[in-house]
């Protein structure tokens, strides 16, 4: 009898040596938009299986009036992915066009509601255009200030409908994210954060929606680069959902000079690399705190991918020579 349960008692024996990395439980992908990013043998390098790409909920109409995100971006990405086996995430927001502006000037075509009518014809003809793309959410971090959904929880929950609808009629099996939220503080320098508009916001959310969602996003810049858990918590507890994704977020390196002086000596780190890798180490202590969380996308790819905005893995420009900076490496551990 002894000598039967030796076998099984190695085979413990390995799997209680094996380290307790989030990759074990949780799928690492890349939130990045540009196609050349494929082609990068440091991205080749990670290993990953699935990737998301932001694309205007729009796309596929415009491209008939000139703007053609669709040929010089999104089929390029989509189609590079798919010849390396690689799931596409494909997660649809406003209109093209700077939203930082909509803060001041609701009046413009990206900060403005498509209709219903609209927007179902044009998440219905991108499907059709991609019918490799079987993964998407609804709308981009539905409650931050940028979009138009911004004060509309129940026109986002009414697009979550539309695109489950439209994977029925298709006669296609999609995973869709109903709800993608950033973990936006009433007050975000706060020592003790509360989340007061963001819980309301998810209330009216699901008395439109009318069922538990199966998957959301959680965008959690705020939480990973401030180092705590408030928000991912608020989130969680208000949307109760089946299953969450981290659907954006990673350690910053620069991001209107958020790791200024006061901030590295604050949570010290001596230079704004040191900084976002502590905060990258920080997010995957976060997936193994939160057991619910199946995925994660870490944001972006590339350096300087725009002129305030740098959470990238390596530095270096779409199509050039790239070098991983320290993040990079922490993020392969988990791939």
């Amino acid at each position: 009898m002894r000598l039967k349960l030796l076998p099984v008692l190695a085979v413990l024996a390995v799997l209680v040596a094996l380290p307790a990395t989030a990759s074990a439980r949780v799928t690492v992908g890349m939130s990045e938009n540009n196609p050349q990013m494929f082609a990068d043998p440091n991205y080749q390098a990670l290993n990953m299986q699935t990737t998301r790409i932001v694309v205007a909920w729009d796309a596929i109409s415009r491209g008939l009036t000139g703007d053609d995100e669709i040929t010089s971006r999104v089929r390029p990405y989509i189609e590079a992915a798919t010849a390396r086996g690689i799931d596409v995430f494909v997660t649809f927001e406003h209109s093209r066009g700077d939203a930082s502006k909509c803060k001041k000037n609701r009046s413009l075509s990206q900060c403005k509601l498509p209709s219903r009518a609209k927007y179902e014809a044009n998440v219905r003809a991108f499907l059709e255009a991609f019918p490799q793309v079987t993964t998407f959410a609804t709308w981009n971090e539905a409650n931050h200030n940028t979009q138009p959904t911004f004060r509309n929880a129940r026109t986002a929950a009414r697009f979550a409908k539309i695109g489950e609808k439209v994977c029925r009629e298709l006669v296609r099996t999609c995973k869709i994210v109903a709800l993608d939220l950033l973990d936006q503080a009433d007050n975000v320098k706060a020592s003790k954060p509360t989340y007061r508009s963001l819980t309301k916001y998810v209330k009216t959310f699901r008395a439109a929606y009318g069922k538990k969602p199966a998957i959301c996003g959680l965008h959690t810049y705020s939480d990973v680069n401030r180092f705590r858990d408030a928000g991912t918590k608020a989130m969680i507890k208000a949307l109760g959902c089946k299953k969450y994704w981290m659907t954006e977020s990673g350690g910053l390196f620069d991001f209107a000079s958020f790791w200024n002086k006061a901030q590295r000596k604050r949570y010290k780190c001596s230079s704004a690399g040191a900084c976002q890798l502590k905060a990258t180490k920080y997010l995957f202590k976060l997936l193994r705190k939160y057991s619910k969380i199946e995925r994660a996308y870490i944001h972006s790819y590339y350096g300087s991918h725009s002129p305030r905005f740098d959470a990238g893995l390596v530095k270096g420009a779409p199509g050039a020579t790239t070098k991983p900076r320290p993040a990079y490496r922490e993020v392969k551990k988990h791939t």
